[in-house]
């Protein structure tokens, strides 16, 4: 394919006057339309020039970048940010309803409805991303919001590149520029008397929510949508078999658990005690909801006896669980402040809370690895238990839970030379002992 392209002067017509032999002027000579266009470039559109000499450069660089197919024509780059999102990028997406809601959220709430959002995307420099960071500080997000936030703008950039943009400011900025949330705080377990004092103090119909979470390592999804059919008592197993997650907050649904995969819990014999008992003072209540994904052989409705219910015999709602269950608790054994009612105003009961991120449902989650792992349980074994994708997952989060991860291989040469050792008259070298404190959380729960 010919990419040579030619140079038109706007200025002049193209054929010469019959009887002067010279070329006659357009209506646009001396006009403050440029003078020099570009043409004939496949896939290139026209561009014009002041000069001849930067329609000569262009040209050639153009070629040049087309051949490499590497071309890229900047004004695509002119387009506001916000509409691209909502042309272009939003429409394209595909992703989990019970991602899709949060995600759009923070993307129109904090990135289209900023500043930044009403800014050319090629104009998006380093400056302009300071700018927006300083902007997503004074509406008061958290650190690990702002994070997120960044995350889904270098998601944007990046489907542009090629198309839009030539680069991912975003990427290109200094590492000084970009959020991070310090990922020097390990995952923490709750200690004896802190599961304890939070178990205690939620109200009994939700307890079990704790008990599946502290003693099968279950997401708070995942409680939400077990079913006592779920148990298998002749094997001493728990099926997971499914979530219970909410559509904006709104409209509930079942779909398999995270990575879509059922799996098999070990079920203890004071969890079999535990569930038993939730189960004839609050009888199960068969619940009908759209199920959303593959699995359920293929049906879109499932019906099943759900364990954990309200007040009112209705599904679990993660917001209304957290604000009006959990996060009680958690004042009420001492590790948050009580609510202040002054603070949250008129906005309901979910306001005037402390942070307590780090010390919701997934902290059962992280005593139950804490205690298997600190039990000598193999870390695939638990991977699979808690549903990670991998057992490079469980070490990265759980490794410092393992009390004796090493002490084992230090000892081991030990052993294996003890008896050329004694012969030789030299003392092995003393095992060591694994020490867990209750205060790092490492102690798990009895």
């Amino acid at each position: 394919m010919a990419t040579s392209g030619w140079i038109e002067d706007r200025w002049l017509k193209k054929r010469k006057d019959p009887v002067t032999g010279k070329r006659e002027r357009t209506d646009l000579w001396g006009s403050k339309t440029k003078r020099y266009r570009v043409c004939g470039i496949p896939g290139v559109k026209k561009r014009s020039f002041e000069t001849l000499e930067e329609a000569k450069e262009w040209k050639s660089s153009a070629i040049v970048a087309v051949k490499k197919h590497e071309f890229l024509d900047d004004r695509e780059g002119e387009i506001i940010l916000g509409d691209y999102i909502r042309d272009e990028w939003w429409p394209k997406r595909d992703d989990p309803v019970n991602t899709a809601g949060p995600m759009k959220s923070k993307v129109f709430s904090h990135i289209v409805g900023s500043q930044l959002g009403r800014t050319p995307m090629n104009l998006i420099d380093e400056d302009a991303l300071i700018d927006w960071k300083r902007e997503l500080k004074s509406r008061g997000l958290a650190p690990a919001t702002i994070e997120v936030i960044w995350n889904h703008l270098s998601s944007i950039f990046k489907a542009a590149v090629g198309r839009r943009i030539a680069k991912n400011p975003c990427k290109s900025v200094d590492k000084g520029v970009r959020p991070t949330v310090s990922k020097g705080t390990k995952a923490r377990a709750w200690t004896r008397s802190e599961a304890h004092a939070i178990r205690t103090a939620m109200p009994d119909r939700y307890q079990a929510v704790a008990d599946l979470g502290m003693f099968s390592g279950q997401r708070q999804a995942e409680c939400f949508g077990f079913s006592p059919e779920d148990i298998d008592r002749e094997l001493l197993v728990l099926h997971v078999r499914r979530q219970l997650l909410w559509e904006n907050g709104t409209k509930p649904f079942f779909k398999l658990p995270k990575g879509d995969k059922e799996r098999q819990v070990p079920l203890s014999p004071t969890l079999l005690k535990l569930l038993d008992a939730h189960g004839k003072r609050f009888p199960p209540v068969k619940t009908t909801l759209r199920w959303l994904g593959p699995g359920n052989d293929g049906r879109d409705e499932l019906t099943v006896p759900l364990l954990v219910t309200t007040w009112h015999k209705n599904r679990l709602n993660p917001n209304t669980f957290n604000d009006r269950a959990m996060k009680p608790a958690l004042a009420a054994a001492g590790l948050i402040a009580e609510r202040d009612k002054e603070k949250a105003g008129n906005r309901g009961q979910r306001w005037g809370w402390e942070a307590s991120r780090e010390m919701m449902h997934h902290r059962w989650r992280h005593t139950y690895a804490s205690v298997q792992l600190g039990a000598g349980e193999d870390v695939i074994s638990v991977s699979y238990w808690m549903g990670h994708a991998s057992p490079d997952i469980t070490l990265k989060i759980y490794a410092h839970f393992m009390p004796d991860h090493g002490q084992r291989g230090r000892t081991a040469i030990d052993r294996w030379l003890e008896p050329e050792l004694k012969q030789g008259g030299a003392a092995p070298a003393p095992r060591l002992r694994a020490v867990i404190s209750e205060g790092d959380g490492s102690e798990g729960v009895a």
